[in-house]
């Protein structure tokens, strides 16, 4: 008589636990965009809302003087931050091992192990597909998902973390301080085109004094290969590889160019990474959920299931130092 040699549960707290142990470094191997993403993550402890103080105005308090009784100092209170605010947005993962599964599978550890291995693997690979591609979506259209770089980069007159463009007003050069900047009849996938929006976030984003910069863009791979063979000849362009971010791109002006399939068509995002971050709270770096389970037999199926989940979303907390391209055509 066959004796079971081996504890369900146990191999499931087991696998599933080193598994979940290597979400951090699935995820940063993504995609150029998710990668860089990621590489900025903020852990934040709960709240209702993600909500960040923006420090949109500057001090008016500052004047030359006399010297003299003659001055009449400015101490009028001033309003210089405003509160963005997004939702925090939640997912899950699940898969479950059946009867039927552990029936057609050798009756050992090692082939239980590999079973339930396999499972979870083909579940982390789909998360990180989903959150790869979720990366350029919006919520406009399913409130569940997170404010993607179709929420970043929405046009004048859409509201991105409760606020319009027009609510913060134009900064000293007339600029929106609240709005990408956007090139959206442009075509031809050449330096002449990219340059003037290079140079341009490059020198807002020195403007700020932070130390922020203009730091990668990413498109579909036809629109990078488009610019590659109009520079050609140009030596100025040599492939560079990231070795940090693992991925290839082109050095154009010091900002690294990757190809991201997930990207839409004839788009172009050039960005400032100190400005997009993405807050979490449960499901990355080993901050699990009290709600995650894993091993329970459901108790009207011959079913065990592992669930996890995870809380979040991006935001962009500096829009203006970021720009996109949205219409260029590769056969142009």
């Amino acid at each position: 008589m066959a004796t079971q040699t081996y504890n369900l549960d146990e191999i499931f707290a087991i696998t599933t636990k080193y598994i979940d142990d290597q979400i951090s470094e699935i995820f940063m191997n993504t995609t150029p965009l998710y990668n860089e993403i990621m590489k900025k993550k903020e852990y934040v402890d709960g709240g209702n809302r993600l909500t960040v103080a923006l420090d949109f105005n500057p001090n008016q308090s500052i004047n030359y003087i006399t010297g003299t009784s003659a001055d009449l100092l400015n101490v009028n209170t001033q309003q210089n931050l405003i509160p963005a605010e997004l939702d925090w947005k939640f997912l899950y993962s699940n898969f479950s091992i059946t009867l039927k599964d552990l029936n057609a599978t050798a009756d050992s550890k090692h082939a239980i192990v590999s079973l339930v291995s396999q499972k979870a693997k083909n579940t982390l690979a789909s998360v990180r597909q989903f959150l790869a591609k979720s990366f350029y979506a919006s919520a406009a259209s399913d409130p569940n998902a997170f404010n993607g770089m179709a929420d970043i980069f929405a046009s004048s007159g859409t509201a991105y973390a409760g606020l319009l463009d027009t609510d913060l007003g134009l900064d000293e050069v007339g600029d929106a301080k609240w709005l990408p900047q956007f090139d959206t009849s442009s075509t031809v996938c050449s330096y002449a085109t990219i340059e003037p929006m290079i140079t341009k976030l490059k020198t807002k984003a020195s403007i700020n004094g932070n130390g922020a910069k203009l730091g990668y863009m990413v498109s579909k791979a036809n629109i990078l290969s488009a610019f590659k063979q109009k520079q050609q000849l140009n030596q100025r362009f040599l492939p560079a590889k990231d070795l940090e971010a693992g991925f290839d791109g082109v050095n154009v002006d010091g900002v690294i160019w990757y190809a991201d399939e997930f990207a839409p068509a004839g788009h172009l995002y050039l960005i400032n990474p100190d400005s997009i971050k993405f807050f979490y709270k449960y499901g990355f770096e080993g901050k699990n959920s009290p709600q995650d389970i894993s091993g329970l037999r459901l108790p009207n199926q011959p079913v065990m299931i592992h669930q996890k989940f995870y809380t979040g979303n991006l935001f962009c907390v500096d829009r203006r130092v970021n720009g996109v391209f949205t219409n260029l055509n590769p056969a142009a």
